[in-house]
């Protein structure tokens, strides 16, 4: 399929316009997923005497006898109401989120995290069935209407509930888009795209916002409005041409080759439907036609070792990453400043990725970045006993921004790393599975790295340097895949699974596999040099093989793909 695909343009002006799309859909994603962090924001806020607030004039003291002072009821002479100030509006003065409801904030951040975990489990197993195609537009539709109707939430609870919802959307989209956009991309240009700041460039233009428009309400109405865009190129990209030949649909399948080698200004190759057909066996082989579920994901020694690392080294990511994010008002300087620079610093740092990932692998890439976050993390506990108390403030937030763009780089590698490591038949199942751990990580984020004061940021970032040295030890566990073709079927897992399980029976292995023949040879010059290249192995006289019947010419290429 990867040739194929390189044929009709792997790299040409159909993935051009497609990645722009999916990159205007991230910061959407971007903008969604970090509302929290301001619509959560506690303004300034005093108890204002019962007084002050029968009189006409209002003139009261606002100052440390009343500042953050929670109205008893056995002292309403001195204290009858919260008043805020007014300069932003944030759900905590419009509910009045303070005193005996300040849980509510961190609890609806967890609870938005929980419905991405949700929806991230609901769109691998959706997609992988119904397709990228539609479970995308879905749900980047359902993002829209439920981000406008949270706009005018009348409770705490409602907005609660909205944002749950918003967070499911949000879990689907993050599994299917960066899956569906590089099933279109050939190996070279995949870890280059992964890079474009998207995600980035949406927290930028939320901050933003947020600074020019700074209501809760307003924010949710523009997030809406900015995914219409998107949802128009409905009407110009077609489904995932891999996902379509692995479920047979090859008719479908086709059209869309045919599709690419007309915008990318290509001639569809005349074996189009045949080498569709190859794909299609090779997975009803493999596969037996059967439904794919999570179970797949960890069904084998080595498919299992590679998942639950996967998972694992996700979670760090995600905890680390979201922790760092939502703890940002803790740092010194100006909320909406911080905001811009944790991801702007990204940038950069992911174009210097593409560089390393592609010269010395996506494993040792990310390795070196998950050490990097860890040493910058341990490094604010030693500023703190160690710097000058007038330099320390600025130490933490250089080190919290290094550390924080080492996470977020790590990151990008690591799902280009991920997706490469999952045939189609299962690639977003694996991504789900991956996306619930991460998603684990950022419902216990909020709560775990709580960092609202100086000791509690020094805590956190101790947390965060243990979580990111064992995950880059983890990565270890991993086999690099810089340079190799995303694989379609099964297949290639079960033979994974069997060099696993059986090391030291390669040969016995393929003479179980491989019956005598006695026809004769019938091979194309590349696969009989590539069989016996293999039987060579053995020791025995190379010779040419013809397969007597169409189950052993797969069993011969499947020994071939190892």
């Amino acid at each position: 399929m990867e040739s194929l695909l390189g044929e009709v343009g792997a790299g040409g002006r159909f993935q051009v316009q497609l990645v722009a799309s999916v990159k205007f859909a991230d910061m959407s994603l971007a903008w969604g997923m970090m509302q929290m962090t301001f619509a959560g924001l506690v303004p300034d806020w005093w108890c204002q005497p019962p007084e002050a607030a029968n009189s006409s004039h209002g003139n009261w003291s606002r100052d440390n006898t009343t500042f953050h002072i929670c109205p008893v009821s056995n002292n309403s002479d001195t204290c009858g109401e919260v008043v805020f100030d007014d300069s932003v509006q944030t759900i905590v003065n419009e509910w009045t989120l303070v005193c005996d409801l300040d849980y509510v904030k961190p609890m609806v951040t967890s609870l938005q995290m929980g419905g991405v975990l949700f929806g991230a489990l609901l769109g691998g197993q959706v997609s992988d069935s119904l397709g990228r195609r539609p479970t995308a537009y879905l749900a980047y539709l359902a993002n829209l209407i439920v981000s406008l109707v949270t706009a005018f939430s009348i409770s705490w609870r409602m907005f609660a509930i909205m944002r749950v919802l918003i967070g499911v959307t949000l879990g689907v989209n993050i599994v299917v888009l960066y899956t569906y956009m590089l099933e279109f991309i050939g190996s070279k240009r995949r870890q280059l795209v992964s890079a474009i700041p998207g995600w980035n460039i949406g927290v930028c233009l939320f901050a933003l916002m947020a600074w020019l428009f700074p209501n809760w309400s307003h924010l949710h109405m523009a997030v809406a409005a900015l995914n219409l865009p998107f949802l128009l190129t409905w009407f110009v990209f077609p489904e995932s041409a891999r996902w379509l030949a692995v479920k047979g649909r090859l008719q479908e399948a086709e059209a869309v080759i045919s599709h690419l080698a007309r915008v990318n200004g290509r001639q569809k190759p005349k074996d189009t439907l045949e080498r569709l057909q190859e794909v299609m066996e090779e997975e009803l082989k493999a596969g037996q036609g059967r439904r794919y579920t999570y179970i797949d994901v960890y069904r084998g020694w080595r498919m299992a070792v590679t998942s639950l690392a996967i998972n694992f080294i996700w979670f760090c990511l995600s905890f680390c990453y979201y922790g760092i994010s939502f703890g940002v008002s803790a740092l010194s300087g100006n909320l909406y400043l911080n905001i811009a620079l944790m991801v702007l610093v990204e940038i950069p740092a992911n174009f210097v990725c593409v560089f390393f990932a592609d010269r010395f692998g996506r494993k040792w890439t990310t390795f070196f970045l998950a050490i990097l976050s860890s040493l910058s993390s341990f490094g604010i506990l030693i500023s703190n006993f160690k710097a000058p108390t007038t330099q320390q403030e600025t130490i933490t937030t250089t080190l919290a921004m290094i550390s924080r763009l080492s996470v977020g780089a790590g990151w990008t590698v690591m799902n280009t790393f991920t997706l490469e490591q999952y045939p189609t038949v299962i690639r977003n199942l694996g991504i789900g599975a991956a996306n619930t751990a991460a998603r684990v990580g950022g419902v216990l984020a909020p709560i775990v790295l709580n960092m609202d004061n100086e000791e509690e940021v020094v805590h956190g970032y101790i947390v965060v340097g243990i979580l990111m040295g064992v995950s880059a030890f983890t990565l270890l566990l991993l086999t690099e895949t810089k340079g190799q073709d995303l694989r379609d079927s099964m297949t290639s897992v079960e033979v994974d699974n069997r060099i696993v399980n059986e090391p030291s029976s390669r040969t016995s292995s393929l003479d179980a596999v491989v019956p005598p023949m006695t026809e004769e040879p019938s091979w194309s010059s590349s696969r009989t040099d590539a069989a016996s290249a293999v039987i060579s192995r053995t020791g025995e006289p190379a010779k040419p093989l013809t397969p007597t019947s169409y189950e052993a010419k797969e069993q011969v290429e499947v020994k071939v793909e190892y």
